[in-house]
């Protein structure tokens, strides 16, 4: 490898890693997490990241049973047919989403309690 070419990728490194520790920088925050869970845009709940429970979330077209626990919330078990949600690696940060489409369910970690 020709020298120029090494001071070109440790230069792309080094912008990958500094933009990684900004967004997140940007993004941490003191607040207390919480998630919000919406169906067809409705909040049917808010609860603290902080605190262990379990929630089922039952409606005409099926149901949805959210763990939250360890400071992660993770959707494990479901009667939807693809089951996408329950596939989804837990959540716990700001923005971060689980969604389940067959029973229009969305949950989202929030700053905050709303």
């Amino acid at each position: 490898m020709k020298k120029n070419e090494i001071i070109i990728i440790i230069g792309l490194l080094a912008v990958s890693l500094i933009g990684i520790a900004a967004f997140y920088l940007i993004n941490k925050t003191d607040s207390p997490l919480s998630v919000r869970v919406t169906r067809q845009g409705e909040v049917i709940g808010i609860f603290p990241l902080s605190e262990d429970r379990t929630e089922i979330f039952t409606d005409a077209t099926g149901f949805n049973t959210l763990e939250i626990s360890d400071g992660t919330a993770k959707m494990v078990e479901a009667d939807c047919p693809d089951h996408i949600c329950v596939k989804t690696y837990p959540i716990s940060s700001p923005g971060e989403t689980i969604v389940c489409l067959p029973h229009k369910l969305v949950v989202e970690v929030i700053t905050g309690d709303s």
